[in-house]
């Protein structure tokens, strides 16, 4: 009997199924993603018999068809299959018009924890079939899960498609569970078609408390048949790099460049590492860290080498929680002016992190020998960085130096062992600048007259220049200063563009942050292209040291709507206001540059309000 055309499903399963018993009382009457899935399986079934073999390692189906459904009925056919040895892992009733109903439990053999072989599932059947008879006229059959490649996964995007996503060796349809996802819909669809592993180890409370597994396993619809194979890509110069977090916004992948999406931006005020925003310019090297060595020589100093386990046991350890953004932040929306050379960011090419280590001050004057006055003798201007990966940048002398400077050495990240992708074994954190100035796996450091050579230096990579300026032609470039301290930066996070409200009080979030250290005074918002503005409410990261805010701030407000802009299409501005009372310039316009860097006009979001 196949299942009803109206789909109205009936699902049970007992709130613990370790006894495996059934309880009846928790019906949902639903437009079910699962009868759906039942449906498509048994047109699939019928011209790919692949679908009914039997893959022992994953859970199989048995079916009770019954010509006359009952209260208890369920539980008592789980009884039988207790006594045959399997462990229901979950059980669904599938009702028609009439009394007639579909039982399907999902099983494996208790003794092996996996799914049924070819024979076993046969067995059972024939052992099964007899007493579920004597409790209901009707037939019973087994077969394995369908089987679907994660394409097959990818495919399914939207609620018209069906959202699929994959965990661990299973396929689940979340179509009707999306809306009423506890984090909101924006986070779960991030992993729309794709395997939630990775986030759910971000936010573990899903497997801590048992309850996310449970009401996802009700959801599978069939088990994942190709796990990602390990490709042999040796020849290839990025085959070594780390695994990313899926959610992240990816832009390019060799070298890999990812933005954090909005969506995770406010979850927490230190972003966890999996989901920090990543810039690379070559592949990620391989460094041993017993064997890692780093070389602090130049003029000024006496040339020395440190080891791993020197910086942390000859150093005081230093902590200092700080944001990083690239240079090219924002840039997309200097792209809708005028195309500039550069990845086209969102306003996700930044993170914050609490980073662990030692003051490089200290490892240059005391360990190298670089004091003040051999400064000012050698006419030492520029502490230069060269990292493993060939990538060479540098900052002034006075920034290294500062004892209110906090330019650190790190070994850690977030309290854990600096990441590989963020330039383990070591790397440097110079609070306040551009990004690019803070070099991961940083091999070399050097105190010269002259800052450090290469594109990311000297050439246009990191330099700004006027709008008028399209092509390049007759300038000197290295007479144009390289970017070091970053201006001023707020953006809205929520609500997100193009979304529709209905209360008369917008809730609006977002984030501001200064380079230099300056901390943020204020974040005003208007709805009215600037006429009036309220000030937002500044939460983490409010009370930092005074010039010496390195990491960025949370806001929030609730912004009236006025009865003019009631039921019609509204643009939300931020601005914000450091402790030089600097604040961003109103248009994109004339911050337009070739490079398309520092972009921080206000920001706008356009949403719809919806008057009842």
């Amino acid at each position: 009997m196949a299942i009803s055309r109206r789909l109205v499903q009936r699902f049970q399963w007992s709130a613990s199924l370790r006894d495996s018993r059934i309880v009846l009382d928790r019906t949902w009457l639903c437009l079910s993603a699962a009868a759906l899935a039942w449906s498509d399986y048994e047109s699939r079934r019928r011209s790919r018999q692949s679908f009914c073999e039997t893959d022992p390692g994953r859970s199989s189906i048995i079916k009770f068809r019954v010509d006359n459904d009952r209260p208890g009925l369920l539980s008592e056919a789980t009884e039988v299959l207790k006594k045959q040895h399997l462990n229901i892992k979950d059980a669904r009733i599938s009702t028609a018009d009439d009394s007639r109903a579909e039982h399907v439990y999902i099983v494996q053999d208790k003794l092996s924890g996996a799914g049924l072989s070819e024979d076993r599932l046969a067995q059972a059947v024939n052992q099964v079939r007899e007493a579920l008879r004597q409790l209901a006229a009707g037939d019973c059959r087994a077969e394995p899960w369908p089987r679907y490649c994660s394409a097959d996964v990818a495919k399914h995007t939207t609620p018209e498609q069906g959202i699929w996503v994959s965990y661990k060796d299973g396929v689940y349809d979340i179509t009707k569970f999306v809306a009423n996802h506890p984090g909101g819909t924006d986070k779960i669809m991030l992993a729309a078609g794709k395997a939630i592993d990775p986030f759910w180890r971000i936010y573990q409370q899903h497997t801590g408390r048992g309850n996310a597994l449970e009401l996802l396993e009700s959801m599978r619809i069939g088990d994942l048949s190709d796990p990602p194979q390990a490709d042999d890509r040796s020849s290839c110069p990025f085959s070594t790099d780390p695994e990313r977090h899926p959610g992240l916004i990816f832009h390019n992948n060799k070298p890999c460049n990812a933005e954090l999406p909005a969506e995770l931006m406010l979850d927490a005020w230190l972003t966890p590492n999996p989901v920090w925003f990543i810039r690379h310019h070559h592949p990620v090297p391989i460094m041993d860290h017993d064997q890692y060595r780093l070389v602090v020589d130049g003029v000024g100093t006496k040339s020395v080498t440190l080891s791993l386990e020197d910086l942390k046991s000859r150093f005081l350890k230093r902590e200092v929680v700080a944001t990083l953004q690239c240079g090219g932040n924002r840039r997309s929306e200097l792209d809708q002016i005028e195309k500039t050379s550069g990845i086209p960011w969102g306003f996700g090419a930044m993170s914050t992190a609490k980073w662990g280590g030692v003051y490089l001050r200290e490892v240059l004057q005391h360990c190298a020998g670089l004091s003040h006055e051999n400064v000012e003798a050698f006419e030492v201007k520029h502490i230069i960085f060269k990292g493993l990966d060939s990538m060479e940048a540098s900052i002034p002398v006075q920034k290294a130096l500062s004892p209110y400077g906090d330019v650190l050495l790190a070994y850690e990240m977030n309290g854990e062992s600096l990441p590989k992708e963020h330039g383990a074994p070591v790397r440097i954190i110079v609070p306040g600048v551009v990004g690019v100035r803070n070099v991961k796996w940083v091999g070399k450091i050097t105190a010269s007259q002259e800052e450090a050579q290469g594109p990311w230096q000297r050439g246009i990579a990191y330099k700004g220049f006027s709008p008028n300026v399209k092509e390049l032609t007759g300038i000197d470039i290295e007479k144009i200063p390289s970017m070091q301290d970053l201006p001023v930066q707020s953006a809205i996070v929520f609500p997100k563009a193009g979304s529709t409200v209905e209360l008369d009080d917008i809730e609006v979030k977002g984030f501001a942050w200064s380079g230099g250290g300056r901390g943020i005074v204020r974040v005003d918002l208007s709805l009215d292209d600037g006429k009036t503005w309220i000030t937002a409410d500044l939460q983490d990261g409010k009370d930092q040291a005074y010039n010496r805010a390195w990491a960025w701030t949370f806001w929030e407000a609730s912004v009236p709507v006025p009865d003019s802009l009631k039921g019609k299409d509204i643009t939300i501005l931020c601005r914000a206001v450091d402790s030089a009372y600097s604040t961003q310039p109103e248009r994109p316009e004339p911050l337009w540059n070739l490079r398309g860097l520092n972009c921080n006009c206000w920001h706008r979001v356009s949403i719809r309000h919806q008057d009842d």
